[in-house]
C-alpha cells in the first residue's frame, strides 16, 4: 500500500541547505587532510614521474619544499601540498 506525504517547500529547501552544509565541509577535510600528507623522497619521485636524484637535486636547489627531520640529514618529508605547487609551476612553464 502506497501512501501520499506532503512535504512544504521550504522544508526541502532546508534539507538541500543542510546537505550543502555537509559537502562542504567533506570537501574541506579532504583538502585538511591532503595538506597533511607528506612523502619520502622515493615516493615523491614515483609521484611526479622522476629519478630519485632529481627530487633531491630540486630540494637542494629550493625548488621543492623539503624538511629534514634529523637537521640537514636523515629522513626527508616533502608534503604534499609543496609537490602539487611544483607541479603546477612547471606546469605553468609548459604552456607559456
Amino acid at each position: 500500500m502506497e501512501g501520499i506525504v506532503i512535504v512544504k517547500v521550504s522544508e526541502l529547501n532546508g534539507l538541500f541547505d543542510e546537505i550543502k552544509s555537509v559537502k562542504k565541509e567533506i570537501k574541506e577535510m579532504r583538502e585538511s587532510e591532503e595538506n597533511l600528507k607528506a612523502y619520502s623522497i622515493q615516493q615523491a619521485a614515483d609521484l611526479m614521474n622522476l629519478h630519485y636524484t632529481t627530487v633531491r637535486k630540486l630540494i637542494l636547489q629550493k625548488k621543492l619544499h623539503a624538511k629534514y627531520l634529523d637537521g640537514d640529514t636523515g629522513k626527508c618529508s616533502i608534503p604534499a601540498w609543496a609537490i602539487k605547487e611544483y607541479l603546477q609551476k612547471q606546469n605553468e612553464k609548459v604552456q607559456q
